[in-house]
């Protein structure tokens, strides 16, 4: 048992799913495209429900958070169980400080508005919709556009992340969306490692590919020789899922139920990969794996990340254990898939 110093959440946010409408290069949490074929499989259909909201809010106020902001995946997907999170949070004093959205929804103007009143109603004030040429794959800049109007015609607040690139991409079409090779014409074949670059996005999930190709490639050993070890019990601006699991900031498919977190508290037997990186970092990660039977890339990796995820996805794989999580974060990490438009039905 590792034990640390009781937790109070701070910056939090809670993810309501790991499904969207869009499948961005650089998206943390590797949040999967919408499809009808998903249902029931690992938990990518799934929304948080009002029961699991209850519960998270009376066990969020009880440790003293009194804001979250929340985000996904997409939240907007499944509007009446948002309502629902945005109710049981509010019952126990906790604010909203923004939702996350990629603006998919924006299409109607007067079912926009319906959807603002209604948020307006139950205290929600600021909305951050994303803008950047990872989003513009899949959701055309005019939906973005539509729906920050309409938010400064209902009264409610918003902040665009993030907002150069909005300056930088209207001279294009807002009604449509590009593809890669379209947007490597108008920004440059390196736009991806550049916007990564100067966008500070978190190199983990899917961006683990883009830091395939900014970063030299080193040995396990290599990064294992670092020392370093993970904070992974840090209370600021760590993730709450729809199952009560905690994400550490900048961890995703790493999963301690909040209860455990809350109190500082890791069974090493039953979450193995989380307190071996608390307690020693990759380097006892690799060792405990290593035991089990993992080989590493001969390849080498471009990241500390990059060593790390491959190892929890071959434990996943062999020996999962309750920390290796969601399911769905790895199947999605092991298709990956990117392209294609949004999906218009939802």
């Amino acid at each position: 048992m590792i034990r640390g110093r009781a937790n109070t959440p701070m910056y939090s946010g809670i993810i309501t799913n790991y499904i969207c409408t869009a499948a961005c290069r650089h998206c943390m949490f590797s949040s999967y495209r919408y499809s009808k074929s998903l249902r029931g499989v690992g938990g990518m259909r799934d929304f948080i429900t009002r029961e699991k909201a209850g519960e998270l809010a009376e066990k969020l106020s009880a440790a003293g958070v009194d804001s979250v902001h929340i985000g996904g995946g997409e939240p907007f997907i499944n509007f009446a169980a948002l309502c629902g999170l945005i109710e049981a949070l509010g019952k126990r004093g906790i604010g909203i400080d923004y939702i996350e959205t990629n603006a998919f929804w924006a299409v109607k103007e007067s079912f926009v508005r319906r959807r603002l009143r209604r948020l307006r109603k139950l205290g929600v004030t600021t909305v951050m919709p994303s803008v950047d040429p990872f989003h513009i794959e899949f959701v055309p800049l005019g939906r973005v556009l539509l729906l920050c109007k309409l938010l400064r015609e209902e009264g409610l607040d918003y902040f665009i992340w993030q907002e150069r690139y909005l300056r930088r991409l209207y001279k294009l079409d807002h009604g449509r969306t590009y593809s890669h090779e379209e947007l490597c014409e108008i920004l440059g074949d390196d736009y991806v490692a550049a916007t990564a670059r100067e966008y500070g996005i978190g190199m983990n999930g899917r961006a683990l590919e883009i830091a395939g190709g900014i970063y030299p490639k080193r040995t396990a050993q290599a990064f294992i020789k670092d020392g370093e070890t993970c904070n992974l019990l840090s209370p600021r601006h760590c993730h709450i899922d729809l199952y009560g699991n905690v994400v550490p900031s900048g961890c995703p498919g790493l999963a301690l139920p909040l209860d455990e977190f809350l109190a500082a508290r890791v069974d090493r037997g039953r979450y193995p990969a989380f307190a071996r990186l608390l307690g020693g970092g990759i380097g006892a990660l690799y060792e405990y794996a290593a035991g089990l039977g993992f080989t590493p890339d001969g390849g080498g990796y471009a990241t500390k990340c990059a060593l790390c995820f491959n190892i929890r996805a071959w434990l996943n794989e062999n020996h999962p254990s309750p920390d290796i999580a969601p399911g769905c974060f790895y199947i999605a990490m092991k298709d990956n898939k990117t392209g294609g438009k949004t999906d218009e039905t939802l």
